[in-house]
């Protein structure tokens, strides 16, 4: 299973070059299913955001195919996303997008279409590979999705923070996160990622490493 979590999707050169050795070819005619979800929960800026990903995309060659699961037939669904080589989720409201992956029927696809394809998530899009999304580092996000799964889809066994010191979310700091993981440690034990919009985290089969032009932190909860 080859996966890139990402802050902010493809912002430099080190974060390319990692998703061009995960791929192992050349992105030229790699057919990429966008997956538009999380952030159409959002709306405003968040649109800003899709359309300067999306022209990044189109700029390193992919052919791709913006999808909202959440308005696709599902019978349409399985087949797009078995024609793309990488599926990119973009970032946005973390709980909307598991519940529509949940009632998408796509969650018990994923692990097979993963055996052959590489997952690259921003934000919402990479929180919800995690073991949970509503926990107590989740909630320094502010989002608010009433009937929201608790679960994320398991994909990792730690959890991911994105945006790290970023203006735009100011409780996303070394001291909040820190408080907020003593409480996650009962939930779940795990350690913590916590990025910045210039870094991301590799997963590569059995093998976990950060990619970064900017700050990270690795917080571990030990029981």
């Amino acid at each position: 299973m080859k996966l890139l979590l990402t802050s902010a999707g493809i912002e430099n050169g080190s974060i390319k070059k990692e998703l061009r050795r995960l791929v192992g070819k050349d992105f030229a005619g790699m057919k990429m299913l966008f997956c538009t979800t999380a952030s159409n929960y959002e709306g405003g800026n968040m649109s800003e955001w899709l359309v300067e990903d999306l022209s990044k995309f189109k700029d390193l060659g992919f052919e791709i195919d913006v999808c909202d699961i959440s308005g696709a037939p599902r019978e349409n669904l399985l087949p797009r996303f078995e024609a793309a080589d990488i599926f990119f989720f973009e970032g946005g409201n973390t709980q909307w997008l598991r519940k529509c992956i949940k009632e998408s029927m796509l969650e018990n696809k994923l692990p097979r279409l993963l055996k052959t394809r590489t997952w690259v998530g921003a934000s919402a899009g990479s929180c919800v590979l995690c073991p949970t999304i509503l926990n107590s580092v989740q909630q320094l996000f502010d989002e608010d999705f009433n009937g929201a799964p608790k679960d994320g889809l398991s994909l990792v066994d730690f959890q991911f923070v994105p945006h790290l010191d970023s203006p735009h979310f100011p409780k996303i700091r070394k001291e909040n996160l820190e408080n907020a993981a003593r409480s996650l440690r009962e939930l779940d034990g795990r350690k913590l990622y916590v990025v910045d919009d210039n870094s991301a985290v590799s997963v590569d089969e059995d093998t976990v490493r950060v990619v970064s032009e900017g700050r990270w932190l690795e917080i571990q909860n030990e029981k």
